[in-house]
This record gives C-alpha cells, structure tokens and sequence, in this order.
C-alpha cells in the first residue's frame, strides 16, 4: 500500500514537471536512433515473412533456371517450410525472454542479429529442401527473440505520453520490410540475390547497435543506478536533472512492488491483473492472425494470379505494401487522438466485412459463376480495404498493447506467453492454408478469418480497457479491478 501511495506521488510530480507537447518531431536523437536502430530488425522480420510470395513460385517450377532446387516442390514440402519456423519460435519464446532478462535488451537484438545474418547467408546459397528447412526452423529462433526484444525495448525507452505513436512506428517496421520484399521479389529473379538482400537490415542493425542505448527499466532491475540514470539523460528531451530523478524513482518503486522473491515463469499466473493482461492480449493476437493477415502477406501474388483478378499479383503485392505503409503513418499521427481501443475496434470489424466480400468471390470464382468476369475489381477492392482496416488497428496497436499491460518484473514473460499462442495459431494457419485451399479452395480460409476476427471484435468491445496516456502504474490499476 505504502508503494502505490509513493508511486501515486511520484507520478503526480512527473506530470506537473513534463507538460512537454510529445510528439513525433520534438523527440532527442538518440531516442531516434534507439528506436529506429531496434526496428530495424523487424524490418528484417517483414521482408522474410513475404519471402514465400517471391521465391515459392520459383521453387514450385520447372525451370532449373530460377529453381535453385532442381525440381519442383510438393505441397507437403511448402507447408512444412512455412509451418517450421512458426514451430521452432513457439519451443523458444520462454528461452528468448530469460535470454532478455539475463543480458539486456541491446545485446540480445545484437545477438539475434549476428545469427539472423548468418542463416540467411545458408539459405542464400541452399540447394535442398532440407536446408530450406532447417533454415526456416531456425529463423523461428531468430524471429522469437526478435518480436519479444523490440516490443519489450521501445515500450520500456518510451515516455507514457508517446509509447502509443513509437507503437505505431514499430508497427510500420514490418509492413515497410513487406513492402521492401514485394518490391525487390520482382526486381531481382534470383533467389540467392533476393535472400542476401533479406540480410542487409540485420547487418544495418549491427552496426548501428553500438549507439542504441540500453532499456533504463532493464537497468533499473539489475540495480545500475548510475547507469540507468545516464540512459535516461540521453533518451528524454529535457535535459532537467530532477525530473529524470523522479522518473529513475518511479521506476524502482515500481520495480519493488513486482516482489522479486517471487520471479519465476509461473509467477505471471499468480498474479490477478497479469492473468487479466494475458487474456486480453491472447484476444488481441488470435484476432489479428486470424485476420487472414499471414495468408495474404504470404500468397497474395500467387492467390491473385490464380484469381484471374484485373490486377496481376506482383503488381497488386506492391500496392497492398504501399497502401500498408502509408495508412500505419496515418494511425502514427492518429492514435492518440482517437485512443487504442477505438482503432482496434475499427480494424477488426473492417477487416472482417473484407473477408467476407473475400469468401463470396472466391467461391463464385471456383464455381466458375457467370458473373464473376464482369467483378474482377472485387478482390483488389477487399484487399484494399482489408489492409487500410488491418492497418489502422489490428496492425501496429497489440503490439503496443501487450508491451504497456504488464508491469516490468512480469513483461517478457507475459510477451513470450501471448506470443506463444500466437504462433500456435500461425503454425495451424501456414501448414494447413496450402492443403485446405488445393483440396477445398481459398474460400474456406478466408471464410475462417472472416468469422475468426468478427469474434474478436466483440470480445474487444466488451473487454479491452483504453490505455491512452496512461502510465504502466496506472494501467495496472485498471487490471487489478
């Protein structure tokens, strides 16, 4: 009790003294630099997940020439190349966050670029299925500690009055490597020159990580007062000593009321207001995988070919990412306004309205329906709409989300756990997508997402508290109710 009373006071005081106007241009270099140097490697994240659009259509030919295989593969093969890394990112996550907690999150991103580097130097130069493989599988590895890293880091260097819009940018990371890979998928026929360049934003991490600053919370926890206290210098705009005092005080209060004794994996069930923050986020990352959102980054170049739409699929790809971009930008400049949870609320509902119009067409298509050649725009319409919806909501917000619901003792593992439902969800998604939709068509996936996010959308309506401009204390106040 007498923790929160001193926490209560500390904030107060925080709020009296910052009466800064945060926003996206009035924030110090370094915090930039941090930001931007971390999301870097999700840059590398989105570029890898639409690998499949641009090398699978290689992979499935004939042609020796851009098949660096020999043969092509069987549908098996693809569902266990895109299934493995989901499978290895889920037997890795609790690994991932005591690796976190035990070295800091600037060198575990360092780290995990190095390793990230090197696998996609292998995949560059495979010649065989089973390295594909394997390679994938250890790319969950990578991927794992890459999602609970980042989403843990920029939470923690973040003010409470910018954590929302520093979300937004950290969700723009993986549309922008998306966007990147549609792109240079085209440019560049050869597969090995397509997975090399697959590397080059981890590389850029490296070399750039030297000057990102460490986590303050993280240093807090491990007790560097001197050292906490110089990366808050450099992370805030003012340069006034006392109020990054303060801050360094409400930070350690809030770190003593985690009751360290009590610190191991199975603490986060423990506790009433983690179990309701584990909740809400399962409920914010099955609405947004079951958005259909994988599947469409993924296929969306072979499923729009097969499509017959108006629009060839590398061209539809490339404005699906620039659409992506551009309305992630938007929410970034938004979100504060409106508020989180009006956003998601939004996303999903739009989201689930595009799948719908989705499952019409595409079975109107595979009943080969005489009306469907005078309706070729409708896929290119839904998936339009699909990405501005996923983009303004579903996209960059739960990452926000789940990153600010947990206080600092509980909040890698409490992300490793959510994320280790998500990827169960994604390891059903990519290994079946490929045989329902040779056995029943695409349709039926896409009538799953469609219903999939619809319940999600309610569940969020009824449960998901408004978390803006709200600090960790506070938010945890919400949660213990």
């Amino acid at each position: 009790m007498l923790n929160a009373v001193k926490q209560s006071t500390l904030l107060e005081q925080i709020k009296i003294h910052d009466d800064r106007k945060l926003g996206i241009f009035s924030l110090p270099r370094v915090l930039y630099c941090s930001v931007l140097t971390a999301d870097l490697l999700l840059v590398s994240s989105g570029i890898i997940l639409v690998w499949p659009s641009a090398v699978l259509p290689k992979l499935r030919s004939n042609d020796t020439e851009v098949n660096p295989i020999g043969r092509p593969i069987t549908p098996v093969e693809n569902s266990t190349i895109m299934a493995s890394s989901a499978v290895s990112a889920l037997l890795s996550f609790f690994l991932m966050a005591k690796l976190s907690d035990a070295i800091g999150r600037k060198m575990s991103m360092r780290v995990l670029a190095i390793v990230d580097t090197c696998i996609l130097t292998v995949l560059a130069f495979a010649t065989n299925i089973y390295v594909y493989t394997v390679g994938f599988l250890m790319l969950g590895f990578v991927s794992s500690g890459v999602f609970i890293n980042v989403a843990i880091y920029n939470s923690e260097i973040s003010e409470d009055k910018n954590r929302a819009w520093i979300g937004c940018v950290v969700g723009l990371m993986i549309p922008t490597g998306n966007l990147l890979g549609y792109i240079f998928g085209a440019l560049l026929d050869n597969v090995r020159n397509y997975t090399l360049f697959c590397a080059l934003p981890a590389v850029l991490h490296i070399l750039l990580s030297f000057f990102v600053v460490e986590s303050p919370p993280y240093l807090v926890c491990k007790k560097k007062k001197s050292e906490a206290l110089t990366a808050l210098e450099k992370l805030r705009k003012t340069k006034n000593f006392k109020d990054i005092e303060m801050e360094y005080r409400l930070m350690e209060e809030f770190n003593v009321s985690g009751d360290p004794k009590k610190q191991d994996t199975f603490a986060i069930f423990r506790c009433a207001s983690a179990r309701k923050a584990l909740f809400l986020g399962f409920v914010l990352c099955t609405t947004q995988q079951l958005s259909g959102i994988l599947i469409v980054m993924s296929y969306i170049v072979i499923i729009f070919n097969e499509a017959h739409a108006s629009l060839s699929g590398t061209t539809v790809s490339i404005l699906f990412g620039i659409v992506h971009i551009s309305i992630i930008l938007v929410a970034a400049f938004i979100v504060n306004r409106f508020g989180r949870k009006p956003l998601i609320l939004f996303s999903s509902l739009g989201c689930s309205i595009s799948m719908i119009f989705l499952t019409i067409y595409f079975y109107m298509n595979d009943h080969n329906m005489p009306i469907i050649n005078s309706i070729r725009w409708i896929p290119i319409a839904c998936i339009m709409f699909f990405i501005v919806s996923y983009g303004m909501g579903l996209g960059p917000i739960p990452m926000v989300l789940i990153g600010e619901l947990f206080r600092n003792d509980l909040r890698a593992v409490g992300v490793a756990t959510i994320t280790i439902a998500e990827c169960l969800i994604t390891i059903i998604s990519q290994f079946l997508y490929p045989i329902l939709t040779v056995s029943y068509g695409v349709y039926l996936s896409t009538a799953v997402y469609a219903v999939s996010t619809l319940i999600g959308f309610v569940l969020l309506l009824v449960l998901l508290p408004e978390t803006r401009g709200k600090s960790f204390m506070e938010i945890q106040k919400i949660l213990s109710k």
